[in-house]
């Protein structure tokens, strides 16, 4: 049997400079365990790590919820990072065991393919969904955001981790015991609320994406 599912692979950039690659491990198996829970209704095949601490990947029977599955992994994973593929195409070996360790198809050779090219782009994602548009779209906004999140100090992350939990400058400063002033002017350097407004727009057109597929593989259209 074989069946279209989203496929999502992704590659820890220069795992082999990680210190300690066991408590990095441990980092990722959280994280993975984290995501199936928080958004278990879309996943097909739980998140897995792939091969020791180089790759991960699931399988979705939606995408509505990719873009926060992503950014979920990159600030946990924080300081380090990954590249992400995401394929939407047949899987057809060992579909019916949901375990994204057995399986194999050409959903995730085209993204396995796509992790190459992006290792050589320098670039964090792509996309390829059988509608092309979308995918650039997509594509080239998530791309901008992780290319200006990526030129964010250690200051400017941790600012806006802890103001996304409140969205009180005060509390913020507070915790991280610095000045009022300096949280505000950390957020408009790194434009986090122009980049907020995009990512909520790319929230927006990915649930409201038509295709999904049910457990039995089957194309759906959401209502």
């Amino acid at each position: 049997m074989k069946q279209k599912f989203y496929v999502l692979l992704g590659d820890v950039i220069q795992s082999r400079q990680i210190d300690n690659r066991d408590d990095f491990q441990k980092i990722i198996e959280e994280t993975c365990k984290n995501i199936n829970t928080m958004y278990a209704e879309g996943i097909y095949a739980d998140f897995k790590i792939l091969k020791g601490i180089d790759e991960i990947g699931g399988v979705l029977s939606s995408m509505s919820n990719i873009y926060k599955i992503i950014t979920k992994i990159l600030d946990d994973i924080y300081p380090n990072t990954i590249r992400f593929a995401l394929v939407f195409d047949y899987i057809d070996t060992a579909l019916e065991t949901r375990n994204v360790t057995k399986m194999d198809g050409v959903a995730f050779h085209k993204a396995s393919e796509m992790i190459r090219e992006l290792k050589m782009s320098k670039l964090m994602f792509d996309m390829s969904v059988e509608d092309e548009m979308l995918d650039m779209a997509i594509t080239g906004q998530i791309n901008l955001i992780f290319l200006f999140k990526k030129n964010w100090s250690a200051t400017q992350y941790n600012i806006v981790r802890e103001y996304e939990k409140t969205n009180k400058q005060s509390e913020v400063a507070k915790k991280l015991r610095i000045t009022q002033q300096a949280v505000s002017k950390n957020l408009k350097r790194s434009m986090w609320k122009e980049i907020k407004t995009v990512e909520e727009k790319i929230n927006f057109l990915l649930q409201g994406y038509p295709q999904q597929v049910n457990a039995n593989g089957d194309d759906l259209l959401n209502k």
